[in-house]
């Protein structure tokens, strides 16, 4: 396979990146993700590149599992076999002269992976960690070799995984009784990474997905995907919307945050879209609400440690382990790629009244709107608690809360008599915020 130099136009990614890229490394760090990589990704001129990518995010200490298609193999073999197929991608019957040349070219192509990952020096294994049984008949329609997934061992991939292999799938699998099926690729993918509870699924096509026009990258959140495809629809690849909805599968599990599809025939496009703001494909993400969740026990390290140097510039009141984990039932946290970037603290102070406390997001992600929607979920939770006023107490964030937030900065003596007190004893002359809740 041809290792060609792409024109310079096409590179994103050079040494003087390494600083950006450095910038995620922190929040990155054993996070696991999916890559599917379409057969014709493998066979094209760029496939020496991703695996560099690959190597890359190996490097950053990012796991990884790489799940293959075999579409291009699957047709290019039968046209010089002169088999008519009767199904190229996994999801249409499988009669078994497909299945026989579906079987061989999935053979090699994995056999392509592993070589191109033996010269990076990246160890890897290709495994059987999936059982499939029959498709069935649907609709009168009996499917035949056409297989659905069963069962994955994610035990065993977990234990590659902390071995520091790369496990290589392909869209084969058997049954019980050892009899082989042809499984489609996105949908091995979307459930190998909501199982892992991989922070993303990374699909590499020869498309951009949903993008249009001379759109340099979009991100679309996952309640407006269906929109988005109505819209475009007569612009779309034959190849996008399987993605997407294996895509949207992954999301909705609320285990995979981030999907993405690429065209895996642009230079660096995995090291583009990960590290860099702007990206260079489709992102598909889960609401802003969906990434806030009630903080457990687990969290209160993460908090007490977050919180130390807002404790010492004098944004936030000191709290001890021991004060968090007792009131963690208070706290929510907001979850980006598995790593806790920002919480806030919802208090009821008494008198039908509630305080928003503790919001603190890290400092990489701030002017993002994180501490916003922090906000705006505070109040949503507030309201629907019962509650009729909301407080926020501040020394620093004035402008934040009165001018962004929208809150009425209102005397001290508005706190409910018990919060007052303690207002006064802390001497800290913290300006008071309110809004009125419906």
């Amino acid at each position: 396979m041809e290792n060609s130099v792409p024109p310079s136009d096409k590179v994103s990614i050079k040494a003087s990146d390494l600083r950006g890229i450095l910038e995620y490394v922190p929040l990155y760090r054993g996070q696991t993700f999916v890559v599917a990589i379409d057969g014709s990704v493998v066979a094209c001129d760029n496939f020496a590149n991703v695996i560099t990518d690959i190597a890359v995010l190996r490097s950053l200490g990012i796991n990884v599992v790489v799940v293959c298609g075999i579409g291009k193999q699957l047709k290019d073999a039968g046209v010089q076999k002169g088999v008519k197929l009767s199904d190229v991608y996994g999801d249409s019957p499988v009669d078994d002269q497909t299945l026989s040349l579906a079987r061989e070219v999935s053979a090699s192509t994995l056999q392509i992976v592993v070589d191109a990952f033996s010269t990076k020096n990246i160890r890897c294994v290709s495994t059987n960690a999936v059982r499939a049984t029959e498709f069935g008949i649907v609709s009168g329609v009996d499917f035949q070799n056409a297989g659905r997934i069963e069962k994955i061992d994610f035990a065993t991939l977990q234990n590659l995984l902390s071995l520091g292999m790369i496990p290589v799938m392909s869209p084969m699998a058997v049954n019980r009784d050892g009899r082989i099926f042809r499984i489609n690729s996105d949908l091995l993918a979307s459930d190998v990474a909501s199982g892992l509870d991989a922070t993303k699924l990374i699909f590499l096509t020869e498309t951009r997905g949903l993008l249009s026009n001379d759109e340099k990258a979009l991100a679309v959140p996952l309640n407006d995907v269906e929109k988005i495809m109505r819209e475009r629809e007569a612009l779309l690849d034959f190849r996008v919307p399987s993605k997407v909805q294996n895509a949207v599968k992954a999301l909705q599990t609320g285990r995979t945050q981030r999907a993405h599809i690429l065209d895996g025939r642009d230079f660096a496009c995995l090291l583009t879209e990960l590290f860099e703001k702007v990206g260079c494909g489709t992102m598909i993400y889960s609401d802003e609400y969906q990434k806030i969740r009630k903080a457990t026990a687990d969290d209160v390290s993460t908090i007490y440690n977050l919180s130390k140097n807002s404790t010492r510039s004098q944004n936030l009141v000191y709290r001890s382990r021991d004060e968090i984990a007792e009131k963690i039932d208070t706290y929510f946290v907001y979850e980006m790629d598995g790593s806790i970037i920002a919480f806030v603290s919802l208090l009821d102070i008494t008198e039908g009244s509630a305080e928003l406390a503790s919001l603190h997001v890290q400092p990489f992600y701030q002017g993002h709107d994180v501490g916003t929607h922090m906000v705006d979920f505070i109040v949503r939770e507030a309201t629907n608690a019962g509650f009729k006023k909301l407080f926020a107490l501040s020394t620093k964030s004035a402008p934040f809360f009165s001018g962004v937030c929208k809150f009425d900065e209102v005397s001290p003596t508005e706190l409910p008599s018990e919060r007052l007190k303690k207002y006064e004893a802390s001497a800290r002359n913290s300006k008071v915020f309110l809004k009125k809740l419906s």
